[in-house]
C-alpha cells in the first residue's frame, strides 16, 4: 500500500472582491505560504451594484421583523438603501485582473514549499450551482459560459477542475442539480465552509450564515450526491471574503500525496485522496482492504476498514457510515487517563487569546500576544495554527523552548476574536512548564496542566487603560470586578492532552451482503467540536 503525506490547503479563498480594504493577491499569498502547503485563490468574477432608486423612494422604510410600522422602523435606522445585486464584471476588467492574478500565483509557486493554483469562482446564470474552476498550470482564460454544460465543454480535455461549493442550498439556485454533475471534472465537492455544513439537511451546523441563500435543502446535499451514485470526494474550504486564507473554523482541505508539487497534488485531486476539516488539522487515515479513501474497488465479500486519527484535541468519537447509515461508532472518551508516573510521552497544549472588549469599547483594535513556553526537560516537536487574523507568526521551536506571537482583534458580539496555536511536545508528567504571555507567568507540572484549563486575566492593564482614556478611577465604579473583567483582555491555556487522548485507531470488518454499489466514509469529532470528513471508498456491485 502506497504511503502518503498529508498536505493542507485552501482551494476557495475569494480574491478581487469589491472591497477596497482588501490587500493585494501577492500580499495574501505571502501570508498563506507561512502556514499552508497549497492554495487556490478564487478570483471573484461578479461585482456588486445597488439598484437605482426612484427619487420618491429614496427614504422609504420597511416594517421591521416584529411588524412595527414603517415610521418606527425608519426611526430605528432601517431605511431602505436599495437592492444590492451582483453581476459579472466587464470583459476588459476580467482580462486585466486575471492576468495580474496569474502572475502573482506563478511568482509564489515554490515546489516543495508552497504550491498555489490559479482559479476563479464560476456562477454562470445562477441556475447550476457555484463552482470553483482551477487549473494545474497558468495560461487559461476565465470562462464566461452561462450554463454548466457549456462550462464543462469549455474546460473538458484541459487539466482543469470545477468544484461545487455551498452545495446544499436550493437546487438550481446557486446550488447544484446533481444529474448534471460530471465527476471526472468535479471529482470532489466542498461540504463545509463559512456558509456552514452541506453534508446533509440536518441542523448540526446547517446553512444558516447566509440569509439570502439559506436555508439548506435536501436534494443538493453531499449525501444526496452519494445516494445518486456519484463518485465525488469531500473537502472543506473557507469561501471567505477576508485576507485570511485557511481561516480557522471556516474549513480546510487535506490532500494525501507523495510530495508537495503540482503533479503530485493534481494526481491526488483526480483520485479523490482528499478530505476536509472544520479548522483543527485532524490527521485522518482511512482505508478499505488496504486502499485509500477515494478508491473504487471491485465487489468483495468482506471489507476490512481501518481508521487512524491524530487530532489537535481530545478525540470524542469516530463514526463509519455505509451509504447513509452509521454502522460503527468508536467512542474514545474513557479509554485514556490523564498523565501520571514518570514515563516520557507526547502532549499537546492549546494557547488561545483574545477575549475582551468589543469593537469600539477600547482604543486598541489589534492586540499582540507575545509568549514563551519552556520545559524543565523534554523538547517541542511540532505546532499547528488556529488563526483567524493577519499578523500571526510561526512559533520558533528550540529544544525545550517555544517562542510565539499571536494577534487578536476586537469584534462585535457573536464574532470570534481569539487566535490560538497548538504546541506538541515530549516530556514526563513531572516536567515543569513555565509559560509567560504578555508579562504574566504560569508555572506548574505537565500533570497539573492536564487537570484543568488555566485563565489569564489582565485586570490591572484594563484598570490603567480606563483611567488613562476616561479619567475615571476604579473606586468611582460601583461594580468593579464585572466591569474590569468584561473590558480586560484574557487568555486561556487549555488543558494538556496526552498522546493517548489525541490519537486513536478503529477497525471494522463488514461481511454483510451488498445489494448494489456501496460507499463507506468516516466522520471524526473532537471534544472541542472540531470535525473531519473523509472522502468515501466505493465497492462496486456484483
Amino acid at each position: 500500500m502506497e504511503t502518503y503525506k498529508t498536505f493542507w490547503g485552501d482551494t476557495h479563498h475569494n480574491t478581487y472582491m469589491d472591497a477596497p480594504q482588501n490587500p493585494s493577491v501577492s500580499d495574501v499569498l505571502a501570508f498563506a505560504k507561512t502556514y499552508l502547503d497549497f492554495y487556490t485563490g478564487a478570483y471573484y468574477t461578479p461585482v456588486a451594484h445597488t439598484a437605482a432608486l426612484k427619487e420618491d423612494q429614496a427614504t422609504v422604510a420597511l416594517p421591521d421583523a416584529q411588524g412595527h410600522p414603517a415610521e418606527q422602523a425608519a426611526a430605528e435606522g432601517c431605511n431602505w438603501k436599495g437592492i444590492r445585486v451582483e453581476q459579472i464584471k466587464d470583459a476588459d476588467t476580467i482580462v486585466r485582473e486575471w492576468k495580474e492574478f496569474e502572475e502573482a500565483i506563478k511568482a509564489h509557486h515554490m515546489p516543495g514549499e508552497f504550491v498555489p493554483f490559479s482559479g476563479y469562482e464560476w456562477q454562470g446564470d445562477g441556475a447550476w450551482g457555484d463552482h470553483n474552476v482551477f487549473y494545474k498550470e497558468e495560461g487559461h482564460r476565465v470562462s464566461m459560459a452561462m450554463t454548466l454544460p457549456d462550462l464543462y465543454n469549455e474546460i473538458r480535455g484541459k487539466e482543469a477542475m470545477a468544484i461545487p461549493h455551498h452545495i446544499a442550498y436550493h437546487p438550481g439556485i446557486r446550488a447544484p442539480i446533481w444529474e448534471h454533475c460530471d465527476e471526472k471534472i468535479s471529482p470532489f465537492v466542498e461540504i463545509y465552509s463559512i456558509h456552514g455544513c452541506s453534508e446533509t439537511d440536518e441542523e448540526w451546523v446547517g446553512l444558516r450564515n447566509n440569509s439570502h441563500m439559506g436555508p439548506g435543502a435536501a436534494k443538493s446535499t453531499y449525501q444526496a450526491a452519494l445516494d445518486q451514485g456519484l463518485h465525488v470526494g469531500a473537502i472543506c474550504s473557507t469561501d471567505n471574503w477576508t485576507n485570511v486564507p485557511g481561516c480557522w473554523n471556516e474549513g480546510l482541505m487535506a490532500c494525501l500525496a507523495t510530495e508537495l508539487t503540482r503533479d503530485s497534488l493534481w494526481e491526488a485531486f483526480q483520485n479523490r485522496r482528499v478530505y476536509g476539516v472544520t479548522g483543527d488539522r485532524i490527521e485522518l487515515g482511512f482505508t478499505c482492504n488496504d486502499q485509500h479513501m477515494g478508491s473504487i474497488l471491485k465487489a468483495t465479500p468482506q471489507r476490512q476498514l481501518e481508521i487512524t486519527v491524530k487530532g489537535q484535541d481530545a478525540i470524542d468519537r469516530i463514526e463509519v457510515l455505509r451509504n447513509d447509515r452509521v454502522i460503527g461508532t468508536y467512542c474514545h472518551q474513557g479509554t485514556w487517563e490523564r498523565p501520571t508516573g514518570d514515563q516520557t510521552t507526547r502532549f499537546k497544549i492549546r494557547i488561545e487569546a483574545g477575549w475582551g472588549p468589543r469593537l469600539g469599547e477600547m482604543p486598541a483594535l489589534i492586540r499582540e500576544w507575545v509568549g514563551e513556553m519552556t520545559l524543565s526537560e523534554g523538547r517541542f516537536v511540532g505546532w499547528s495554527p488556529c488563526w483567524i487574523a493577519r499578523g500571526q507568526e510561526a512559533p520558533v521551536l528550540e529544544g525545550a523552548a517555544a517562542h510565539f506571537k499571536m494577534v487578536s482583534s476586537q469584534t462585535n458580539v457573536g464574532e470570534k476574536s481569539q487566535g490560538a496555536i497548538v504546541l506538541e511536545f515530549e516530556a514526563k508528567p513531572s516536567t515543569q512548564i513555565t509559560l509567560q504571555i504578555n508579562g504574566k507567568t504560569l508555572q506548574s507540572s505537565v500533570e497539573s496542566f492536564a487537570q484543568n484549563s488555566q485563565l489569564l486575566w489582565y485586570k490591572k492593564e484594563c484598570i490603567d487603560l480606563i483611567e488613562k482614556t476616561t479619567g475615571v478611577k476604579p473606586e468611582e465604579f460601583e461594580r468593579q470586578d464585572p466591569l474590569f473583567y468584561h473590558y480586560a483582555f484574557k487568555a486561556k491555556i487549555h488543558r494538556v492532552i496526552p498522546e493517548a487522548g489525541y490519537k486513536a485507531s478503529f477497525s471494522l470488518t463488514d461481511s454483510e451482503a451488498l445489494s448494489g454499489e456501496t460507499n463507506y466514509r468516516v466522520r471524526v469529532e473532537q471534544r472541542n467540536g472540531q470535525r473531519a470528513w473523509s472522502s468515501p471508498v466505493w465497492i462496486q456491485a456484483q
